[in-house]
């Protein structure tokens, strides 16, 4: 088969590999790397009983897609890549890669273990400075002077925005990592909007911001999970409140979209009159460490990972996140979640997987 002499001669695995996982071709690597005991992994990728179904088949759902996934093989992990469809063998085919990046995630996984360390560390000593502030600024007998009031009142701001910052790095470890679990449940949408909102009103009653929820009485249930979506919209919330200024607005609202009686889809939605964000970057703000170049009017800077723990989180729902906005008038941001039957319980692994 001359026109694999050059895959032949690469050190990469590659082969070509059918639907029922039998090996039609494989280059020299492939052999050195898998051996013999390829067949019995194989046959299990291949698996497609019921419900149930091998990785392998993932690269059959739709012919014209490139698709990337990585996977266990044998104790190692391999980033498996589809090069191209072949029709020859009599049943579909296709061309797969194989590269090895054990070593690449030993490392992030050591990383993210770091990072968590040094967050728990962190979240502890916080909390106590936290709950102090709290404390005194809640005694009704004490009179302070308004210059001290304000700076413990700025203190327990920063806290709060440090504590913020440390929850995001601890997420953002775990999604790196692959231990992003999300809980599968049943989830009222309208008890999230309403936690979310609670959890922020007295930050924003503190910058002169009005925050509201509304939303329809019918608002059907979700499966997921309760803290993982609540802290989404917080998130959300928090990110409106940068940018907002005093006497504006931030809503927060769901609403059913059907397919004719069936509820299919729920849509959340953050809007804000703040300044906006250039068109040209809306699509990056999902991004990690990605961040619009208009100016916060509450100070401090973040990690730039808000939005894309959510846009996380809400894909490991199975959902997607969108973002309108325009200039000087404010931004609108949308969840879409969907309906699923209540007996689809159980737990969802983020798992690393990319499709272009």
């Amino acid at each position: 088969m001359s026109k694999f002499n050059i895959a032949e001669k690469l050190t990469t695995p590659i082969a070509i590999i059918t639907d029922r996982g039998t090996v039609e071709w494989r280059n020299d690597a492939f052999d050195a790397t898998f051996g013999a005991d390829a067949k019995d992994w194989l046959k299990e990728a291949a698996r497609a009983v019921g419900g149930e179904r091998g990785w392998l088949q993932d690269f059959f759902v739709d012919p014209e897609e490139h698709r990337t996934i990585e996977v266990e093989i044998e104790g190692r992990t391999f980033r498996v890549e589809k090069i191209m469809n072949n029709d020859e063998y009599g049943s579909p085919a296709v061309a797969l890669w194989f590269e090895d990046v054990t070593q690449q995630r030993e490392m992030e996984q050591a990383k993210s273990d770091s990072t968590s360390m040094i967050v728990h560390d962190l979240r502890g000593p916080l909390s106590g400075i936290q709950g102090t502030l709290e404390f005194v600024l809640a005694q009704e007998g004490t009179k302070l002077d308004s210059m001290y009031a304000d700076l413990l009142q700025e203190a327990q701001r920063e806290s709060e925005r440090m504590m913020s910052l440390i929850n995001e790095l601890l997420d953002f470890s775990k999604i790196e990592s692959g231990n992003f679990v999300v809980e599968k449940e049943p989830v009222r949408v309208a008890g999230i909007l309403k936690r979310a909102v609670r959890s922020l009103q007295q930050v924003a009653s503190r910058d002169e911001v009005f925050l509201l929820s509304a939303h329809g009485r019918d608002v059907p249930q979700v499966i997921g999970s309760v803290e993982k979506l609540t802290q989404a919209v917080i998130n959300l919330v928090s990110n409106s409140l940068k940018f907002t200024p005093k006497k504006g607005l931030i809503s927060v609202g769901a609403q059913i979209v059907r397919n004719g009686d069936v509820p299919e889809s729920i849509v959340i939605t953050v809007t804000d009159s703040g300044a906006g964000i250039k068109s040209s970057e809306l699509q990056q703000i999902w991004q990690k460490y990605k961040q619009s170049g208009t100016k916060s009017l509450r100070g401090g800077g973040g990690t730039g990972l808000g939005l894309y723990i959510v846009k996380q989180v809400v894909e490991a729902h199975g959902g997607e996140v969108s973002v309108a906005s325009i200039e000087g008038i404010g931004t609108s941001m949308v969840l879409k979640l969907p309906v699923k039957r209540f007996g689809d319980t159980g737990n969802i692994t983020a798992q690393r997987m990319t499709v272009s």
